[in-house]
């Protein structure tokens, strides 16, 4: 087996090793608050190594107390980071009594080896057991959670057989146990699970990472609303899916005369008008309708299981809801209205492409007729012919034929 001083040794590189990585972290990511604070702990831990490897075999009060403060005060930090990473209060105050309590325990145990053994295992294995409990009660469903929870449960249950035995040697129950080896495996056996957990930190973060990046891709930054993209995945998907004959309905639209919004008051103005629209027209929605923003002005819903009858009944409701509804832009109320195009679409053999040309067609004959209307396209399967129907607030209606590609 290693002697300590090798050990030790290998506490402080492996800690060195965790600091350079969250260094990195927190110099390429600086919105990751998370990660400074378990760059904050690997270095307490990386202390603790080097008091630890000063003392040699011979125990010191002020080099065993500071470095074993140290790696508590570190893992403490290491769940001050995992609660802050997770959206929690980081519980500073508690953390400060525990850290203080710990360093009290640690000097009035110091006299006896096998004595102070336990409560300094019990100190450094309380945060990690606190810490492990907080994911698995809260955060269970995620991978790098689990595997940052089972290692810390892991180290803690090996520090726990040492501090057991040391007991059973101290009351006198097994006085002639030689723990030496078992020690060294122990150190050994917690140095991996150190290895472990921070592997499960990086693993969330990456997770956290992938995420926003996913979140970006499919949501649109200026409204919120799901990007091109996305929806473009979503109406392909639709339409592969409904062959059963099973109706949805696709609706486009955008703001008229935007251009002239951007001319007259600026592009801040005209974003204003973008987000307003948005919010207005989400208002009208269903739960399970989805809402894009193509890009420019351009809008788009997806409309499941929603015959002409229903989708014509929400494109009056938004004509109507913005009409009534200018944007108040610095005291100036900007009237906003919009024009919408809606196909319905029926069973297999559609293709998105062939829908949103429907749509499409529909939305500039309501340009055509004179704008902030709808316009209704019917795409009849067998034929490829869409009958185009112009509504307005229950006037009369007039039919148009136009030929689908």
């Amino acid at each position: 087996m290693p002697d300590f001083f090798t050990l030790y040794l290998v506490v402080l590189l492996l800690n060195l090793s965790h600091c350079i990585i969250w260094a990195l972290i927190v110099y390429r990511y600086r919105d990751l608050w998370a990660a400074r604070y378990w760059l904050s702990g690997s270095a307490l831990n990386a202390l603790g190594g080097i008091a630890l490897s000063f003392q040699g075999e011979v125990a010191h009060i002020a080099l065993t107390v500071g470095a074993n403060s140290f790696i508590v005060l570190g893992f403490y930090l290491n769940m001050c980071g995992i609660r802050r990473f997770h959206g929690s209060d980081v519980q500073g105050t508690r953390v400060v009594i525990l850290v203080c309590a710990s360093c009290v325990i640690m000097l009035a145990t110091f006299s006896a080896w096998y004595g102070r053994n336990p409560v300094y295992t019990a100190a450094q294995a309380l945060p990690l057991l606190l810490t492990a409990s907080y994911l698995l009660r809260s955060h269970r469903a995620e991978l790098g959670a689990i595997v940052s929870a089972t290692a810390m449960i892991a180290g803690s249950l090996s520090h726990g057989a040492i501090a057991l035995g040391n007991t059973l040697i101290l009351s006198g129950v097994v006085p002639d146990m030689n723990l030496r080896s078992a020690a060294s495996i122990d150190l050994l056996v917690f140095l991996f699970a150190g290895v472990v957990w921070n592997f499960g930190f990086l693993l969330s973060a990456v997770d956290r990472l992938r995420g926003e990046l996913e979140r970006l891709a499919n949501e649109d930054e200026l409204t919120g609303l799901v990007s091109r993209r996305l929806f473009l995945n979503r109406l392909s998907e639709t339409c592969a899916e409904s062959r059963t004959g099973q109706t949805f309905s696709l609706m486009l639209f955008d703001l008229d005369r935007f251009k002239s919004i951007n001319d007259k008051y600026g592009h801040a103005a005209g974003d204003a008008a973008l987000r307003h629209v948005a919010d207005i027209v989400r208002r009208q929605l269903r739960q399970g309708d989805l809402f894009a923003r193509l890009g420019g002005d351009e809008f788009a819903v997806l409309l499941h299981h929603t015959g002409a009858d229903a989708a014509s009944a929400l494109a009056g409701d938004i004509v109507t809801a913005l009409s009534k509804t200018p944007l108040d832009w610095s005291g100036i109320h900007i009237p906003v209205s919009t024009s919408v195009g809606i196909t319905l679409a029926r069973g297999a053999g559609m293709k998105a492409e062939a829908v949103l040309e429907a749509a499409d067609e529909a939305l500039y004959e309501t340009k055509r007729r004179g704008r902030s209307g709808y316009t209704l396209a019917y795409e009849a399967r067998r034929t490829h012919v869409s009958q185009l129907v112009r509504l307005d607030g229950g006037m009369g209606a007039e039919e148009l034929a136009l030929a689908v590609p």
